[in-house]
């Protein structure tokens, strides 16, 4: 980043140990932010902690649950007893699955939904005293399923849509606070090879390749998320496969469905 918007700022970054959420806070790191690496994998967020040796002095680990309520409240504490200050809020941890809903159990939906739903609102619920104090931003991390819902996707769907439910309800009640709200809808982005997800049993499964000419890099994601905390934008649909879906969604819904229907194949 050649710009200083995010020197000396204080960032969590929920889901921050692989992925998006690592990608971002290295992003920060390298224009002089202090990041809180947030994540439930204790040990994976030590290995993203080893790759960030050099921005120590500018590092929190935190490991945390972000749809325990309480423990969303203690990581705010640890970010304000090290840091002094919270000035962003990136809710980015996330779980998605696949599967038709007639096979999908019961506690696999809970699961997803319980997490992209509660660990976006219980983390963003126990910094908002703290963001009003610096006027600090809000940034959710949706998907295209947040726009359409996906076949073969549904409890996934269902969560994401709900993100923008609450970037609304937020940007209207944060208004007179100075708090920038913003929901970005990412499109495909280039995975780990550990990168995991739940089939409808809850067995987990390698992350589907998805073809190069759709697929934007981490690099590229992060950029454009923190680009757009910066430039205040509220909603930003990611590269060009996520703007035509975008303007699909909102002026021809029906052809959107008619593509979505055309291409779905059941799962086996």
């Amino acid at each position: 980043m050649k710009n200083t918007f995010f020197k000396d700022k204080v960032v969590i970054i929920t889901g921050s140990s692989m992925g998006i959420g690592k990608e971002l806070a290295h992003q920060v790191l390298k224009a002089g932010g202090k990041v809180v690496l947030t994540a439930r994998n204790a040990a994976k967020l030590e290995n993203a902690k080893n790759d960030f040796n050099m921005f120590s002095d500018n590092l929190l680990v935190h490991p945390s649950d972000a749809t325990d309520y309480s423990q969303d409240v203690l990581l705010i504490k640890s970010t304000i007893d090290r840091f002094g200050r919270l000035d962003m809020l990136i809710a980015n941890a996330g779980l998605s699955c696949f599967g038709e809903v007639e096979n999908t159990l019961p506690e696999v939906a809970r699961q997803v939904i319980d997490t992209n739903i509660y660990g976006s609102l219980f983390p963003i619920m126990s910094a908002i005293p703290e963001l009003k104090k610096t006027k600090g931003s809000i940034m959710l991390i949706s998907s295209l399923a947040g726009l359409h819902g996906m076949p073969g996707h549904a409890p996934y769907s269902i969560s994401k849509m709900s993100l923008k439910a609450l970037a609304q309800s937020l940007r209207i009640e944060l208004q007179h606070t100075g708090i920038y709200v913003g929901i970005a809808y990412l499109g495909f982005t280039v995975n780990e090879k550990e990168k995991k997800t739940l089939n409808a049993v809850g067995a987990w499964e390698a992350v589907p390749q998805r073809p190069k000419k759709l697929t934007a890099s981490r690099e590229e994601t992060a950029a454009k998320i923190l680009d757009q905390i910066k430039n205040k934008k509220h909603a930003n649909a990611h590269f060009l496969f996520g703007k035509i879906t975008s303007f699909l969604s909102r002026i021809f819904p029906y052809l959107l469905f008619r593509l979505l229907q055309k291409n779905f194949v059941p799962y086996k």
